[in-house]
C-alpha cells in the first residue's frame, strides 16, 4: 500500500467524525470576524452615532453606586472605539466568582439593554459555551483538522489541475468531489494557518505539565511573568482616597505620545494595595500590536511599573493576533469571512462526497450521516437567524434578555435537529424546506428591523453613509436571496445522470 492510500483512510475518517463540530466552530469563528459590528446592530441605541460626554471617573461612580456595602475583588472598564463607541464595565465581587457587566448608552449614560451580541458567537467559536471543557474540545477538534489537511494534500496528486475544475452538473459524486476540491485548494493555507494557531492560542492548556512544575501550580503568576506584568499583595488595611481615573488616563497617554487608553483595571479597590492597570490602546493596523501597560498606585497616582513582555509573548500575541484578525480594518475581516465560508464549504462538500459514495450502496451510518447533516448544517443558521429575531422580539426591559436571546438560538437549534431526525430519509425535500425557512428568516430580518427601529433599517442606515450597520442588513438580504434559489432548485425532481466510464481517483476512494 502507498503512502497515498494509506493517507486515503485518514482523510476520511479524520476528517468525517470532528466535521459537524468543526463546521460549527468554523462558522461561529466566521460570524465573530464582524462580531462588534453584528453587536451594533443588536443594540438600537447605537443604531445613530453619538459622541459620548462620559468619562471613567464617571463610570466608576456609577458602578460605586450600585455596589454600597459590597468589596470587590477588581473592576474594569474600556472606553469607546472606532468599532466600540461606548463605555463598557465590569466587576467581580471579592471572595466569588460572580461578575457583572454593563454597556452605557453614548447619548444619555444609562445602561443599554442586555442581548447576547457579537460576543455569543465569538464564545461558540472557542468554547461551545461550555467552559473549559468546551476549549478542549475545540482544542482536540482543530488537531483533527490539521490531520485532515495535511492528508488531504498528500492524496491529491492534481491539487492545483483540480483547482481549475467545477462541474455541477456532473454526477452527485463527482460534482461534490470538485466543490471540495476547489473550496480545500482555495482556503488551504489560510485554513492551515487558523487550525494551527487556533491549537496555539490555549497550548498552556492543552500540555500544561511544564509550567505546573516549574510555577508549583500556581498558573497565575506563570502568566503574570510571561506578559511582564505587575503584582502587588494585598495588604488588608483600609484603602485610601483613589485618584482620580481621568487624570490617570491622561498621564498614560502623555507617556505613550498620542496612543489612547484601552482597557483600565483596578485590583483590589478596598484594599490600601490597589492598583490601575492601563493599556495601551494603539491605533495601528498591525498583527501584533504594542503590548504597552502602565500600572499606577491607585491612592497617590505613581507610576509603579511598565509592561515589557518578553520576545516569546510578543511572538505568541502576533499569532494570536493573526489568528482573531486583529489588523487590515474591514477589508481584512471581508477576506477572514469569505475564506470562513470557503472553510464551511468544504466540510460540507466532503461530507456530501462521503454519502455520495455509499448511498448507492445502501452502507451503514447513511441514515445518521443525513440527520446530522441536516441538524447541523442547516441547524446552526437558522439557529442564528432565530436568535436575530429574538433579538428584536423580546422586550427591551426583559430582566436575563441575553439569556432569554441564546434559549431562543438553543431552541430553535433543537427544533431544526428534531426536523432532521424526522424527514432524513427525504434528504432533497428536507433541504429544500429548510432553506426556504432560511430564506423567510433572513429576508424578514430586514424588513423586522425596519419596524422595530427608528434609525436602524437599511434605508436610513444608505442614507447617512453608515456601510457597517447597512452591510448586515444586505448580507441578509442576500443571503435570503440566494437561500430561496437554492430552495427552488432543490424542489425540482433530481434527474438522473448516466455514469461515464473513467479511472477512480484515490481522492474520490476517500
Amino acid at each position: 500500500m502507498s503512502l497515498r492510500q494509506s493517507m486515503a483512510g485518514l482523510h476520511t475518517w479524520g476528517g468525517l467524525l470532528p466535521s459537524w463540530l468543526l463546521f460549527v466552530i468554523i462558522l461561529a469563528g466566521t460570524i465573530a470576524c464582524f462580531d462588534k459590528e453584528l453587536e451594533r446592530w443588536m443594540r438600537p441605541t447605537l443604531h445613530q452615532e453619538t459622541a459620548t460626554s462620559m468619562s471613567a471617573d464617571q463610570v466608576r461612580d456609577w458602578m460605586h453606586s450600585k455596589t454600597q456595602g459590597q468589596t470587590l475583588h477588581a473592576f474594569w472598564m474600556h472606553g469607546p472605539s472606532e468599532r466600540e463607541p461606548y463605555w463598557r464595565l465590569g466587576w467581580e465581587v471579592d471572595g466569588t466568582e460572580e461578575q457583572h457587566n454593563y454597556t452605557f448608552s453614548p447619548a444619555g449614560g444609562e445602561p443599554m439593554p442586555e442581548t447576547a451580541g457579537g460576543d455569543f458567537f465569538f464564545r461558540l467559536h472557542y468554547t461551545l459555551h461550555a467552559g473549559m471543557p468546551g476549549v478542549y474540545i475545540v482544542g482536540l477538534a482543530g488537531m483533527f483538522m490539521l490531520v485532515a489537511l495535511v492528508s488531504g494534500v498528500i492524496i491529491h496528486r492534481r491539487i492545483f489541475k483540480d483547482f481549475f475544475t467545477l462541474r455541477p452538473n456532473a454526477n452527485g459524486q463527482r460534482a461534490w468531489l470538485d466543490a471540495h476540491n476547489l473550496f480545500g485548494v482555495v482556503g488551504f493555507p489560510f485554513h492551515l494557518v487558523l487550525a494551527y494557531t487556533g491549537v496555539l492560542i490555549f497550548v498552556s492548556n492543552f500540555m500544561p505539565a511544564g509550567l505546573m512544575v516549574a510555577y508549583k501550580g500556581d498558573i497565575e503568576h506563570f502568566f503574570s511573568e510571561v506578559a511582564g506584568a505587575y503584582h502587588r499583595e494585598e495588604m488588608h488595611q483600609p484603602a485610601q482616597p483613589p485618584m482620580s481615573l481621568n487624570a490617570l488616563v491622561d498621564k498614560a497617554e502623555q507617556h505613550w505620545g498620542g496612543s489612547k487608553a484601552g482597557w483600565i483595571s483596578v485590583h483590589h479597590p478596598n484594599d490600601a494595595s490597589a492598583v490601575v492597570d492601563i493599556s495601551e490602546q494603539s491605533s495601528e493596523s498591525r498583527i501584533g500590536r504594542p503590548l504597552s501597560g502602565l500600572t499606577f498606585d491607585a491612592a497617590s497616582g505613581e507610576l509603579l511599573h511598565e509592561q515589557k513582555p518578553p520576545a516569546g509573548y510578543t511572538a505568541y500575541t502576533w499569532l494570536a493576533g493573526l489568528h482573531m484578525v486583529q489588523f487590515g480594518g474591514t477589508l481584512m475581516r471581508g477576506l477572514y469571512f469569505l475564506l470562513g465560508l470557503a472553510g464551511c464549504a468544504l466540510l460540507v462538500g466532503g461530507i456530501k462526497v462521503w454519502v455520495a459514495k455509499r448511498e448507492a450502496r445502501g452502507g451503514a451510518g447513511i441514515g445518521l450521516v443525513r440527520a446530522l447533516n441536516g441538524a447541523v448544517f442547516a441547524g446552526l443558521p437558522l439557529a442564528s437567524l432565530a436568535m436575530l429575531w429574538g433579538n428584536r422580539l423580546i422586550p427591551a426591559g426583559m430582566a436575563e434578555r441575553a439569556s432569554a436571546e441564546a434559549w431562543v438560538f438553543t431552541g430553535a437549534w433543537l427544533l431544526v435537529a428534531l426536523w432532521a431526525m424526522i424527514g432524513h430519509r427525504q434528504p432533497r425535500r428536507l433541504l429544500s424546506h429548510q432553506l426556504a425557512l432560511g430564506a423567510l428568516l433572513a429576508l424578514g430580518l430586514p424588513l423586522l428591523n425596519g419596524l422595530t427601529t427608528e434609525h436602524g433599517h437599511l434605508l436610513s442606515s444608505l442614507a447617512r453613509g453608515d456601510w457597517e450597520l447597512a452591510g448586515i442588513d444586505l448580507f441578509l438580504i442576500a443571503s435570503g436571496l440566494l437561500s430561496a434559489f437554492c430552495a427552488w432548485r432543490f424542489a425540482q425532481p433530481a434527474v438522473a445522470k448516466a455514469p461515464r466510464g473513467r479511472r477512480v481517483l484515490v481522492e474520490e476512494t476517500a
